[in-house]
């Protein structure tokens, strides 16, 4: 059975700390440890930004909406190990982006902000850990922004799809209407429809009724 040394060791902000690193962290930080059952919501979107939140065990659905004119809902699976927004802690918006359920039993380490701040940041491999993980965010929305055109308008709809999602693996769900989904691609709706009806022969996707589901969002990185 993993140790908890091993499992916050998995933790993207944690890794390559000593097990002396730990311990002295330990006698310095206030952990609080929550266990959640299925269907419990974890995170609230709109919920202010100010612990930092790590799934140590368990699955949960990441919720994220879009309002406005054309409406849109991703459903999301994670698993563990998962730390949640690390983007929302600093900056001009500090509030969740999206809403965190658990799937399964679930366990999450909480960590109040100002400790990253005030106690963490003496780890130089911590903080470098964090400059990491942000700096590999801005860059992937800049492969996005700044890369060619997609070579076809399959591939366009997939690189669509991937921007809204966290991991580009694992099955995915957006409730999106064909009309809306047409706008955000600049395509017609009977063109959108054609997209979409050879991707669900090609077994990438299906759509019926306003759910479009991702059996492995994998499977679309070659098209985008």
């Amino acid at each position: 059975m993993a140790t908890m040394y091993d499992k916050l060791l998995q933790l993207s902000l944690f890794q390559g700390l000593t097990l002396n690193d730990f311990t002295d962290i330990l006698s310095k930080v206030k952990f609080r440890f929550e266990n959640y059952k299925a269907g419990d919501v974890i995170i609230s979107e709109g919920e202010a930004c100010k612990r930092v939140a790590f799934l140590l065990d368990g699955e949960i659905l990441k919720k994220t909406v879009v309002t406005g004119d054309h409406p849109m809902k991703v459903n999301e699976c994670l698993s563990a190990p998962l730390t949640f927004e690390l983007s929302s802690l600093f900056g001009r918006q500090t509030t969740y982006r999206s809403t965190y359920i658990a799937q399964t039993d679930a366990s999450v380490m909480w960590m109040h902000k100002r400790f990253l701040i005030e106690e963490l940041n003496i780890y130089p491999i911590v903080d470098m850990n964090y400059r990491n993980i942000m700096s590999a965010q801005v860059q992937a929305l800049n492969s996005y922004l700044w890369s060619a055109p997609a070579s076809s308008e399959k591939g366009h709809l997939a690189r669509f799809l991937l921007q809204h999602v966290e991991l580009p693996q694992g099955p995915k769900v957006f409730h999106i209407q064909k009309a809306d989904l047409a706008a955000f691609l600049n395509e017609s709706f009977s063109k959108t429809s054609q997209i979409l009806k050879e991707m669900q022969h090609e077994g990438l996707l299906t759509y019926e009724r306003g759910l479009l589901t991702i059996p492995d969002a994998a499977r679309l990185k070659e098209l985008a």
